[in-house]
């Protein structure tokens, strides 16, 4: 039986295997037509608008799409796939082709609605432009936004400008105001979403103010009495100052507060991180005036800085500095106050302010250097002498500067004629009385006289006069103004050159005006007059004598200099005690060979021995110079001033070559009975 079974099912395959074969020649099987068609959308929720088909039906095997939106027709897939497409947001009619194992078609529509999210989360970002105030940029972030669109306000026609994500607008505006800037998300269909921001556009009020700008407010309000604002008008007085079209002016009414004035806030704090010094350019009706500027933090006035400055000039432009050097560098200062007449009511008169900014400016002060910013030193000149900055003509040690004073003495000027400029720092004498001036000056033995003078009061005046001992070389010169009230506003500086001599065509420099504790100690050089204070005068003494420079104890006669030096033997010194005094140099005997000296002794025949020196030659026997060469002289007077000469051609060995740098002084040569003496002015006499 069960052999009879299996042949029964091999013949049923054989039967199958014969049917699958011949299948080829048969033109069709009875397959029923697709039916029941239908389609699952699943639709993407990003707004990429990516819409997934998913097709089915009775008896298909394979399907092919029309989307609906126009695109072409899809390939034809399997049954149990899916197809992916991109839509538009909108509603369309897909059609859904199915086909059965004979080809045959059937198909249906079904309609697809793709409608997007609005964009949520929109953050928006307007940022001005730091270097101009008039620019802002736009930049915009948000989920499901396709783009953005971008308005700015200013146009009631406007185009908006488009942006993607990580892109930016830019815009710069035409006009100061208040602007709304609208930013509009796209979701790719109708859903948006808005943001909007109000921006104002202003041109900050700066430093430097220059009111010059059509765009920028410089408003400035009044307090203390008067008007509620200062105003902006044209120059009353242009000049080499101040050549601005136009100003602020500032009227201090009558019977107003005497701390009356003007202030303005700025946009942006003062920047004192490389400067604390501000100029402003101040016309007023006259001068002498205090002109307090003040600066304040706009939250707290109590944190503040001020300074006062005096005009100079009346019914004229002029740079008035104020140094604010209190000003707290941890703390912010925004706000400008400035009070004119400060401390005084008000008389209706007006002052006209111009150019407020930070400066870097070359304060006159001493020391007077001349260097850096020329127009800092202006040079008045009266009488006929024209004084101005030059190069320094005869660069050297004793005045390496590159920039100095030439002050021309016209011929035929007045005897008295010279040159002032104004210091922004009164002179200190507190600190010094003694100042020092270079000077450099084609003759010898002329008077140079440092004039002071109150700016406002011109009685109130102190001078002092220094002698050019040399011609055509620099020479720093000594004043001495102990005495002087220290109390006073030492500002004008006036320099004289051979005061009470008319002008002879003749050319001078100076420099370098100092305090003579600022000034370095140099070696001294013939002459040897020792009332420089910047001359290192210290004698070394031996074999128990000694000598010092003080005050001319007699100062009478032929000598009335300021400064002697003293020498002290000693009871029982050696017979050749002496002090010696190394020089700056060689001595040049080129004008001559005789040395003068003047001296003073308690007695007449006392030997005097001047000896001079190479510090650098060979020692002999005794430890000193070999290469020496020394005369002697006696006085003849007691107790009086006398000038002896010492003509070194005398001794026998002189070589007016033979560098010469030391001038020892032997006084009572010979013996050893102690005494004091004075000796001065050791100079080269001219042949």
């Amino acid at each position: 039986m069960k052999n009879y079974i299996k042949s029964i099912i091999a013949c049923f395959s054989i039967l199958f295997v014969i049917a699958c074969s011949d299948d080829d020649s048969l033109e069709s099987v009875d397959v029923a037509i697709p039916s029941d068609i239908s389609a699952k959308f699943t639709i993407k929720q990003d707004n990429s608008g990516e819409v997934s088909i998913f097709p089915s039906a009775n008896g298909a095997n394979m399907f092919s799409v029309d989307f609906g939106d126009g695109s072409e027709v899809s390939d034809q897939f399997t049954s149990g796939n899916h197809i992916d497409h991109t839509y538009a947001e909108g509603q369309y009619d897909v059609t859904i082709y199915a086909m059965n194992l004979n080809g045959e078609v059937a198909e249906a529509s079904q309609s697809l609605n793709v409608s997007f999210l609005a964009p949520e989360n929109l953050e928006v970002a307007i940022t001005k432009d730091q270097s101009n105030p008039f620019k802002v940029s736009v930049t915009a972030t948000a989920e499901n936004a396709a783009g953005y669109e971008v308005y700015f306000g200013e146009d009631t026609d406007e185009q908006p400008t488009m942006i993607m994500e990580g892109e930016t607008a830019e815009y710069e505006y035409g006009n100061i105001g208040t602007y709304m800037i609208r930013v509009v998300a796209l979701s790719g269909g109708a859903e948006t979403t808005e943001y909007t921001e109000e921006v104002t556009i202003v041109d900050p009020l700066l430093l430097p103010i220059d009111f010059e700008s059509q765009t920028v407010a410089y408003t400035f309000y009044n307090f203390g009495g008067g008007a509620p604002t200062a105003s902006v008008v044209a120059n009353p007085a242009p000049n080499e100052v101040n050549e601005s079209a136009t100003v602020a002016s500032y009227t201090k009414p009558s019977g107003s507060e005497t701390w009356a004035g003007t202030s303005t806030t700025l946009n942006e704090n003062i920047n004192f991180s490389s400067t604390t010094y501000i100029a402003m350019d101040v016309y007023s009706p006259k001068a002498g005036i205090p002109v307090l500027f003040k600066v304040e933090n706009s939250g707290n006035s109590d944190i503040n800085a001020e300074v006062t400055t005096m005009t100079t000039k009346e019914n004229e432009w002029e740079t008035l500095i104020f140094d604010l050097s209190t000003v707290d560098p941890s703390q912010s200062y925004n706000v400008i106050a400035l009070f004119f007449d400060f401390n005084t009511s008000g008389d209706d008169n007006t002052y006209y302010f111009d150019n407020i900014r930070l400066a870097n400016p070359t304060i006159v002060e001493l020391p007077v250097t001349f260097e850096g910013n020329a127009n800092a030193y202006q040079f008045i000149e009266f009488g006929g002498a024209p004084t101005a900055l030059v190069t320094n003509p005869d660069m050297s040690d004793a005045n390496p500067s590159e920039t100095v004073a030439k002050m021309t003495k016209i011929q035929g000027s007045e005897v008295w004629a010279g040159a002032f400029f104004e210091l922004d720092n009164a002179v200190d004498f507190t600190k010094d009385d003694q100042l020092s001036l270079k000077v450099w000056s084609p003759e010898a033995g002329i008077p140079v006289t440092l004039k002071f003078e109150d700016p406002i009061d011109g009685d109130i005046a102190v001078e002092a006069n220094a002698t050019v001992t040399e011609a055509n070389t620099w020479q720093t010169l000594t004043f001495d103004f102990s005495g002087v009230d220290a109390t006073q506003n030492w500002k004008k500086a006036i320099v004289f050159m051979d005061l009470n001599t008319a002008g002879k065509g003749l050319d001078y420099y100076f420099d370098d005006l100092s305090y003579v504790s600022d000034q370095p100690m140099t070696a001294p050089k013939l002459p040897l007059t020792f009332d420089s204070a910047l001359v290192d005068y210290s004698w070394s003494g031996f074999g128990r004598a000694n000598a010092t420079v003080i005050a001319n104890p007699d100062a009478s006669g032929m000598n009335t200099s300021t400064n002697v030096t003293e020498l002290v033997k000693e009871e029982g010194a050696e017979t050749w005690a002496g002090v010696s005094q190394r020089l700056d140099g060689a001595i040049d005997f080129s004008q001559g060979t005789t040395i003068s000296m003047k001296t003073w002794a308690p007695k007449t025949g006392a030997t005097i021995l001047l000896k001079l020196e190479n510090s650098k030659s060979d020692s002999d026997a005794n430890g000193n110079p070999s290469v020496i060469a020394e005369v002697q002289q006696s006085t003849t007077v007691a107790n009086a001033w006398e000038e002896l000469n010492f003509d070194f051609t005398s001794f026998g060995a002189f070589d007016p070559n033979a560098g010469y740098d030391t001038v020892v002084v032997f006084y009572d040569f010979g013996n050893t009975a102690g005494g004091t003496f004075y000796f001065d002015t050791i100079q080269i006499k001219n042949d």
